[in-house]
């Protein structure tokens, strides 16, 4: 869901440029651009609630932004993280990180285990930050429709992870168990080529 307000970094923009316009019209001075200027709003402060595995990779595709801070209960498995971003602060406690680092993070990449996704996730958004949440969302559907109502009330933008989810093979078979073609599901077995964790 997209934020349904103005952008912060557009707000900010709207009003640093509103004081700077010069007298004599633009052109008139070096742009603050040329000039050598970077405004910090234009890039987000990302957290990670995970710091290694899954929360690693989601926080690489992330790292054109500022990774400010991390919290993994696992140091051992978070190390890449607290490695590869060694300047960002680290926690134990996402619930400690968003008390102590909240006024500078914008947004939160959850890949935790996924009986905390729901409980992260809430958190986050009752303290204004945006979310990308890995799947499975929720473990049943009346937290998905908890955090549906807090990502309207607290308007903030929310994802949640779901690579491969739209491709042709999973459109079909979603269709076809609809129109009742394939009969009753009882069981489904599903393998993968290339485990990337270990499993049975």
């Amino acid at each position: 869901m997209a934020n349904d307000g103005i952008s912060r970094r557009h707000f900010f923009f709207g009003t640093l440029l509103a004081g700077l316009i010069p007298r004599a019209g633009f052109g008139s001075v070096p742009s603050l651009k040329a000039l050598g200027y970077q405004s910090p709003n234009e890039k987000l402060s990302v957290a990670g609630i995970g710091a290694g595995g899954q929360p690693f990779g989601d926080l690489r595709q992330c790292e054109t932004e500022n990774i400010v801070a991390l919290a993994d209960v696992d140091w051992v498995r978070g190390e890449p993280g607290f490695q590869r971003w060694d300047k960002a602060a680290k926690y134990k406690d996402f619930r400690q990180m968003l008390d102590k680092e909240g006024k500078t993070i914008d947004a939160v990449v959850i890949g935790t285990p996924d009986h905390m996704h729901t409980h992260a996730a809430l958190f986050c958004m009752e303290r204004g930050k945006g979310v990308y949440v890995e799947k499975p969302l929720t473990r049943i559907a009346s937290e998905a429709r908890l955090l549906r109502s807090a990502a309207k009330k607290y308007r903030v933008a929310t994802q949640m992870g779901n690579q491969g989810t739209f491709a042709r093979g999973h459109a079909r078979c979603v269709r076809d168990h609809l129109s009742g073609e394939i009969g009753d599901v009882t069981e489904v077995h599903a393998s993968m080529s290339r485990p990337s964790w270990p499993q049975g």
